[in-house]
């Protein structure tokens, strides 16, 4: 159980690394389709000073679209990148990390931890500037 523990790393930071978006329509209040696109990296930082920890890092990149319905020349547009630390206990080693994160299973558990954070952060985003993104769903599919 000790070994279990010590292979799960701790979620250090979170933070936003960029937020950009542009909603020029008309605030009428009309019906949209919105669709949101994500791209999630996970790797390994192998710190350089022998007593520092590894670190994993999640960085997930959200873009979403949305398009009026009634007229598709109504658009916006948001992209929103992220990244979430996680750190290992001290004397934790490549060789034990680096099998676990070409694992499926094993990054789906880091990236579930940070995807719900950077959802939260994206959706309260769109609404500020006039979208219902109550549609977007907290967890990854």
């Amino acid at each position: 159980m000790s070994a279990m523990k010590t292979l799960r790393p701790r979620l250090h930071t979170f933070r936003v690394l960029a937020f950009e978006g542009e909603n020029r329509g008309e605030a009428a209040g009309g019906q949209v389709n919105l669709t949101t696109r994500n791209h999630i990296e996970v790797g390994l930082n192998v710190p350089s000073v022998a007593s520092a920890p590894l670190v994993a890092v999640v960085k997930i990149k959200l873009e979403s679209t949305a398009v009026n319905v009634d007229d598709a020349n109504d658009q916006a547009r948001f992209v929103g990148e992220y990244e979430a630390k996680f750190y290992y206990a001290t004397g934790v080693t490549e060789e034990t990390v680096a099998p676990l994160l070409e694992d499926h299973d094993y990054q789906y558990l880091l990236v579930a931890q940070a995807y719900p954070l950077v959802i939260t952060h994206f959706r309260r985003e769109l609404q500020s500037m006039g979208l219902d993104a109550r549609v977007i769903p907290l967890g990854v599919e």
